[in-house]
């Protein structure tokens, strides 16, 4: 048996129960192709192939596929995990009328390893009223605490695609919340990663002429440093979000983000570049802060710079590509193989950088 064949055959067997071992016919060649990211000829293919050898049934059209009823899959002999088999069965029981929802459900049984077959139901029962009820203006943790299992996590540790298939896709985990400091005229806008640089910043007094702008409410996770960059992405994105005041009041993001004078400041790192250029494509007026020019000096030494692993949050960064921008471009081939995180600045010492750009002072 070829390797196509074996996948479709393993993701068959997956999909298709403990008890029954059969699906819908209809489409099962698209929704195949799309589970195993393989092109559809490949697996209408196989599909022959394993009818030919009695590995699967169901009733052809003229061009031999499947095309109306259910396929039924032959089990294969294996030694089924008990997470996997008490799932499946748990599915079977609950009779899940979406089959592309099931299929996907069936898909991600390991999710659910340490449940019993009572709290799986429930989970699956809660899943499904997700599904059937519109929701506007909600969180997914607390849709996740209100119809499964009282939890609020277990919502977000399903995939993309499955959540879509619930219609849950669009909720944000938590409240977004944009904080500003600044006077009620700036000279222009500091976009801040960092919350802590963002207080920092604060209390430097680099608010007295500038806008300070972070972002907060993402679920942080303090061993991954580019979670509150890149919830200020999302919040500029989407300008859904709450405004929180830090110094002054009645800041307006439409008007803020208006100014001629918008700049960044962050991590010097390949994530913070990163998410600098993600902002620069909102915001085309962006710029690179001058508070990053002490940075690229401390990232030349080792006592001031550190190396991409575990330890510093930074182990699975990417390597840059090249962008065309020659100020981005520099400054990645300055961190490509040590980085300096922007709380390491003096603002004591550098901040009167933070009002210029670093082509302004270069």
């Amino acid at each position: 048996m070829d390797e196509t064949c074996s996948s479709l055959l393993a993701w068959l067997r997956r999909i298709s129960g403990t008890k029954a071992r059969k699906l819908l016919a209809a489409g099962v060649a698209s929704r195949a192709a799309g589970g195993l990211q393989i092109d559809l000829v490949s697996v209408l293919d196989a599909l022959q192939k394993l009818r030919a050898s009695g590995l699967i049934s169901y009733k052809p059209d003229i061009m031999g596929m499947p095309y109306t009823g259910y396929l039924t899959v032959v089990p294969a002999v294996v030694n089924m995990s008990i997470t996997e088999k008490t799932w499946l069965e748990a599915l079977e029981v609950a009779t899940v009328e979406n089959a592309l929802l099931s299929e996907a459900l069936a898909a991600s049984y390991s999710l659910f390893e340490g449940l019993d077959a009572q709290d799986m139901g429930h989970v699956i029962a809660g899943l499904q009223r997700i599904e059937s009820t519109s929701q506007e203006n909600v969180f997914g943790f607390s849709v996740s605490a209100q119809h499964v299992l009282g939890s609020s996590k277990i919502l977000s540790r399903l995939p993309l695609s499955t959540l879509r298939l619930l219609g849950a896709e669009h909720f944000p985990s938590t409240p977004r919340y944009i904080v500003v400091a600044g006077p009620p005229d700036p000279i222009g806008v500091l976009l801040i990663e960092n919350t802590t640089s963002f207080e920092l910043a604060v209390q430097a007094g680099l608010d007295k002429r500038l806008a300070l702008v972070a972002s907060y409410g993402y679920g942080l996770n303090t061993m991954s440093d580019s979670c509150a960059g890149l919830a200020l992405v999302e919040s500029v994105l989407r300008r859904e979000c709450q405004i929180l005041s830090r110094t002054g009041s009645n800041h307006n993001l439409s008007k803020l983000f208006a100014l001629p004078r918008i700049l960044f400041w962050g991590d010097l790192d390949r994530e913070g570049l990163r998410i600098a250029m993600a902002l620069k494509q909102q915001l085309p007026q962006l710029e690179l802060s001058a508070l990053y020019l002490p940075m690229r000096m401390q990232v030349h030494y080792r006592e001031t710079s550190h190396p991409y692993v575990a330890l510093s949050g930074k182990a699975a960064q990417l390597p840059w590509l090249p962008t065309g921008d020659k100020v981005f471009d520099d400054l990645a081939s300055a961190c490509s193989n040590r980085a300096v995180d922007q709380e390491a600045v003096d603002l004591k010492q550098y901040g009167h950088l933070a009002q210029f750009s670093i082509t302004e002072m270069s």
